[in-house]
C-alpha cells in the first residue's frame, strides 16, 4: 500500500474511533465543562468581537451567558438602530442541548419570523472561531435583511 493511503487510512479510522467514543454515553458534566472551555476560549471572543462592531455602528449588542432555557449556553442579543435588546428578541446562540440521546452544541438564530436551527456540534471541542464567525455573520445578515422589509 502506498505510503499516503496508509497515512489517509489512519486518518480515516482515527477520526472513527474519536466519533465513537464521542457518541459513547458521554458524562452530561463533562460535556458541559467542555462546553464552557470552548465558550470561554473560542465562542465569547468571537461574539465580543461582534457586539463592538454591532454597537460601533450604532446598534445595541450584549453577550449573555446561559440565558437560554437549556444551559450552559452564550448568546449575542441585538438591537437594530438602537432599540434596547429583548428577552424575546433577536440573537444568536450556542447551547447545549440533550434532546437526542447524547448532548450537543446548537448553534440557533431567534428573529421574526420563527428561530432556525443553524448547526449540531457532537463535540465542544469541535467549534472554530472560524466557524463561529460565520455563523454569526450569516446570522446577523439575515436579522438586518429580516428588519428591513
Amino acid at each position: 500500500m502506498k505510503e499516503q493511503n496508509k497515512n489517509r487510512l489512519s486518518t480515516i479510522t482515527g477520526r472513527y474511533a474519536a466519533r465513537q467514543r464521542e457518541k459513547a454515553a458521554p458524562d452530561r458534566c463533562a460535556f458541559d465543562a467542555a462546553f464552557v472551555e470552548a465558550r470561554e476560549r473560542v465562542l465569547r471572543p468571537v461574539f465580543e468581537d461582534f457586539a463592538a462592531e454591532l454597537r460601533a455602528a450604532g446598534h445595541e449588542a450584549i453577550v449573555v451567558d446561559d440565558g437560554a432555557k437549556e444551559t450552559p449556553s452564550i448568546e449575542l442579543v441585538l438591537g437594530i438602530g438602537g432599540a434596547k435588546p429583548k428577552a424575546e428578541g433577536d440573537r444568536v446562540a450556542f447551547v447545549v442541548i440533550t434532546r437526542r440521546p447524547t448532548p450537543e452544541v446548537l448553534a440557533y438564530l431567534v428573529v421574526r419570523p420563527p428561530p432556525l436551527d443553524l448547526l449540531r456540534y457532537a463535540s465542544p471541542s469541535a467549534i472554530t472561531a472560524g466557524e463561529v464567525e460565520q455563523v454569526l455573520i450569516d446570522a446577523i445578515e439575515h436579522i438586518f435583511a429580516c428588519h428591513s422589509v
